[in-house]
């Protein structure tokens, strides 16, 4: 097993944005939207990233109109701003490497305003290709365990089903690497083992890690907080752990 970073501090960052329901709502609407535009159908059988992205919206209560509303948007039946995605590269506070993705419907605005948020807050914004070659696309699922679980059986279970990598984040809390073609049938699979799916979903994943002291830390923190709060920011991926 690898990581040892706390489910706490790894959520500090989304406890202020799980008050702000329209903004993740938002959020979710426009991965939905992108989801069925990239996907090439609006059927959640026929497109795997739109199932998880839809599984995620559920996660976060999003009422079931607005989860229509963005799949028709998604697939032109009504009329509304047209998304692109957006990955900028760059680093932050310490040489933090991060990703961050974005969708925008004007993306000359928001090139000069991630741009500008970076500089202003001790980051850099880098070209194409400076950090990506550290992260690998995964499947990325978090799971609850349950109390008195025999943890080694577990472990070999979830290698069984394609466990690239296990990481304790603490409070009973595991997150699992997968290949990203298996990441929904990983999730179903770890459902049947008694474990909570907290989160299930396709991402960036470092290849290595940059080891922060608590005040390094708590100051990347703020930095991501800050960054994460843009509203065309969906998600950000970076290599920061504390020792």
């Amino acid at each position: 097993m690898s990581g040892h970073s706390k489910w706490a501090t790894i959520k500090h960052g989304k406890a202020i944005l799980d008050a702000k329901r329209g903004k993740i709502f938002s959020r979710y609407s426009k991965e939905i939207s992108i989801a069925v535009r990239e996907g090439g159908s609006d059927n959640p059988d026929f497109n795997p990233r739109l199932r998880l992205a839809i599984e995620r919206a559920r996660a976060e209560n999003m009422p079931k109109e607005n989860i229509k509303r963005a799949i028709d948007k998604g697939a032109g039946r009504v009329e509304g701003q047209m998304y692109e995605e957006i990955v900028y590269e760059g680093f932050g506070p310490n040489q933090v490497a991060m990703m961050i993705l974005c969708v925008t419907d004007n993306k000359n605005r928001t090139n000069s305003e991630i741009r500008s948020l970076l500089d202003k807050n001790g980051g850099t914004l880098g070209s194409a290709g400076t950090v990506s070659y550290n992260f690998d696309r995964k499947g990325i699922i978090t799971v609850s365990l349950p109390d008195n679980l025999e943890s080694d059986d577990l472990q070999l279970q979830l290698i069984d089903l394609g466990a690239e990598d296990i990481k304790d984040l603490g409070d009973n809390i595991w997150q699992i690497i997968v290949d990203p073609a298996n990441t929904h049938s990983c999730a179903e699979a770890m459902s049947k083992l008694k474990l909570v799916v907290e989160e299930s979903k396709i991402g960036m994943v470092p290849k290595t890690m940059i080891d922060l002291d608590k005040i390094a830390f708590e100051r990347f923190e703020n930095f991501y907080d800050v960054v994460d709060d843009h509203d065309d920011v969906q998600e950000i991926y970076h290599n920061a752990q504390q020792i």
